[in-house]
């Protein structure tokens, strides 16, 4: 009787999934559409017709919005994830604002989130609920897929303000498809231990 009170956290953690599901890929899309249309000027007033420019400008305010909502229900996740593993008992290094708090401080951003959602993944998916030295292949491509595309589309908006527009352009492309497999690779991990943790929950419960 005492897990009961997790039931609805849980809930609450797939109903986040199950918005993460749809979001990510979303995003993915219409970051792609909003590079394209700046690429072929229709984003500019000043080529484009009246009838691409708002058509620009509805998926651009489409990507902000997914992208906002991403960044928002991610967090929300993450903080649910690792709260759910410390309410149960689980020793955690990182606390549940940590887990989400790490992508928004320089320099930390680069490394601290992936110990977090390491610790994250091993306690909800682990044999013995312990972090490891290594690193499974799923979250070593996630997060190196989320640098590589952060990085990239951060030297594609430099190297075209010198004048390099055709390295701008694949910069552009590596920028974009590393970010849209960043955020499958995400929503993969997001149902793992999302659906880990509801078995766990549940085999509690009935213990």
């Amino acid at each position: 009787m005492a897990d009961e009170p997790a039931a609805p956290q849980q809930a609450r953690l797939e109903k986040l999934a199950s918005r993460l599901q749809w979001l990510l890929p979303l995003f993915g899309v219409s970051l792609a559409l909003v590079v394209l249309c700046d690429r072929l000027g229709l984003a500019d007033p000043q080529r484009a017709s009246r009838p691409a420019l708002a058509t620009s400008v509805a998926i651009a305010l489409v990507q902000l919005a997914s992208a906002l909502l991403c960044v928002i229900i991610s967090a929300m996740w993450l903080h649910r994830a690792s709260a759910n593993l410390a309410e149960r008992g689980v020793p955690m290094r990182h606390s549940p604002t940590g887990a989400w708090g790490w992508y928004f401080l320089p320099i930390a951003n680069l490394f601290k989130p992936l110990g977090a959602m390491k610790e994250i993944w091993a306690a909800s998916i682990g044999t013995d609920g312990s972090v490891g030295t290594t690193t499974d292949p799923l979250l070593v491509r996630w997060w190196s897929a989320w640098i590589v595309g952060n990085i990239a589309l951060s030297m594609s908006a430099r190297t075209e303000s010198i004048g390099g527009t055709s390295m701008a352009i694949v910069l552009d492309v590596v920028g974009v498809v590393a970010l849209f497999a960043a955020g499958l690779f995400f929503a993969r991990i997001v149902d793992a231990v999302t659906s880990s943790q509801g078995g766990a929950s549940t085999a509690a419960t009935f213990a």
